[in-house]
């Protein structure tokens, strides 16, 4: 800005303040004059759109009119920060200043301070009068500023600064009313919430009730673009993914994933954790999982919610196992659910973990961390079994580091001192008995073709298993005549057939 733009604005409020000072001195002696105040006020009024006229461009303009707001703040007189906030009234109403440039200097300046009561006071005044001859798009930035002045006021601030906040509570009175047409309604909703509810507290006293009233006059508009009780239902699954968006879940949080910042009902803000879970438990449910998650199965994304879930169905299992082994009876169907839902676990994981939408040795971290909580032995052969099921297809391609957290689970599971008794081979059961030990030779056998080197030799539990494996591999004629009777060719085809080298490492 120029000097002279800068002497002018000097010169018409030292003209300003000199003649309210002198008033002020005489106060006593004066005797007011109607037709002297108008006239004098029409005297400024012309200064200051000469002063305006002067000043030429957008940015000279802003400059400006930032000092003399400075300026004005720093005045202690009520009458006098009045006077020169009815002359930016002036301007703004006769198209010499934009409104919202105005309200904008105003809301950041560092002198607006509610401490600052006089120029607090009238400021917020002039910013009621004013604001209806912004654009909504200027109210709208207009009222991300008054939020932001809103948080700065202690909230166990007593009622020594009412006016102060009288003034500011009639300002959002007028923008939130939706008469005035100010802006849409729904853009002030979108701020609040935007503003306050990630903050986790409400702003003051004053203001809670305003907001929140607001905020409630949206409820019916949230009903009525959400589906009732959509909480509570469940899919069918390979027939409800037709539907489209009603089962869409965030991947980050799997929460609904709602338009807008409306005030849905709490249940559906909520991560639908049971839905999700509900699908998974689901038979021939990955392509739903996938489309409730947003997952292209031709990148690699990984989903930590997806996960989670994931060990949560693993420690279901866990726990179904271990109170059938104490319920004592329990009827063939029943086990043979709780066999299927193994098998259906190894589907799962293989699916999830092959096209990187879930991270094993994280998921291994995390159910042995979950295991850790609570005594849970009876469904160890089933985790290894499933375990197994995608190590024994991955452990060529992968890293032998993203393997080794198997062998805290393997330490939580299998605390024995002791030999592991060989399994009947005559059962199928006795695949799953023997998981862990083919696991524990997939390991070992990686380690030689890796730099990394296991620091650790073949757990003493689990040296039975190994020696009879061993056997069975050497005594070729043996396996030939018990094919067809027994489940020794699919032991050593977990453990690849790695059992020879293996043993005298």
């Amino acid at each position: 800005m120029s000097q002279e733009p800068v002497t002018h604005l000097n010169r018409f409020l030292d003209l300003i303040l000199a003649t309210e000072t002198l008033e002020e001195v005489f106060s006593g002696f004066i005797i007011a004059n109607k037709a002297n105040e108008e006239l004098k006020i029409l005297r400024f009024e012309e200064e200051m759109k000469n002063l305006i006229k002067s000043l030429g461009s957008h940015e000279n303009i802003e400059i400006a009119i930032r000092e003399y707001v400075s300026r004005t703040a720093s005045i202690a007189s009520e009458s006098k920060i009045m006077t020169l906030l009815s002359l930016l009234e002036f301007a703004v109403k006769n198209n010499l200043l934009p409104a919202r440039l105005v309200c904008e200097l105003i809301l950041t300046s560092d002198k607006l301070q509610y401490e600052n009561e006089a120029f607090w006071c009238c400021s917020f005044a002039l910013i009621n009068k004013i604001i209806g001859s912004a654009d909504y798009k200027g109210v709208r930035d207009l009222v991300k500023i008054m939020l932001d002045k809103v948080n700065t006021i202690p909230a166990n601030s007593n009622v020594s600064i009412l006016s102060q906040l009288n003034a500011m509570y009639k300002v959002f009175q007028h923008v939130f009313d939706r008469n005035a047409c100010l802006l849409p309604a729904y853009l002030v909703l979108d701020e609040i919430q935007k503003k306050m509810y990630p903050k986790g507290h409400w702003p003051h006293w004053k203001f809670a009730k305003l907001l929140s009233s607001f905020v409630d006059s949206f409820k019916p508009t949230a009903q009525m673009v959400s589906i009732a009780g959509r909480s509570k239902l469940l899919p069918i699954v390979n027939y409800s993914s037709t539907i489209g968006n009603a089962w869409k879940l965030d991947p980050l949080s799997a929460k609904f994933q709602t338009r807008c910042l409306l005030p849905y009902n709490k249940e559906l803000m909520e991560p639908q954790t049971y839905l999700l879970r509900y699908v998974l438990e689901q038979p021939y449910s990955k392509d739903m999982v996938c489309t409730m998650l947003g997952l292209n199965n031709k990148q690699k994304q990984r989903c930590p919610i997806l996960e989670e879930q994931l060990v949560e169905l693993i420690f279901t299992a866990m726990e179904r196992s271990e109170n059938e082994s104490e319920g004592g009876d329990v009827t063939e169907q029943v086990a043979n659910q709780t066999l299927f839902f193994w098998q259906h676990l190894s589907s799962l994981l293989i699916y999830f973990v092959l096209f990187h939408h879930a991270s094993f040795p994280h998921m291994v971290l995390d159910l042995h961390d979950k295991l850790a909580t609570k005594s849970l032995r009876k469904g160890r052969d089933h985790l290894m079994w499933v375990l197994l099921q995608f190590i024994s297809g991955a452990i060529q391609k992968n890293s032998l580091v993203d393997f080794l957290p198997i062998m805290k689970l393997h330490d939580l599971l299998y605390p024995e001192k002791e030999p592991l008794p060989v399994p009947d081979v005559n059962k199928p059961s006795c695949t799953h008995a023997m998981a862990i030990s083919s696991i524990w030779i997939h390991l070992m056998k990686k380690a030689e073709l890796e730099p990394v080197k296991l620091q650790r030799p073949l757990p003493v539990s689990l040296k039975l298993h190994v020696e009879f494996l061993q056997q069975n591999l050497l005594n070729t004629n043996n396996l030939q005549s018990t094919f067809s009777t027994d489940y020794r060719i699919s032991l050593l085809c977990n453990a690849c057939m790695y059992v020879k080298s293996i043993y005298y490492i």
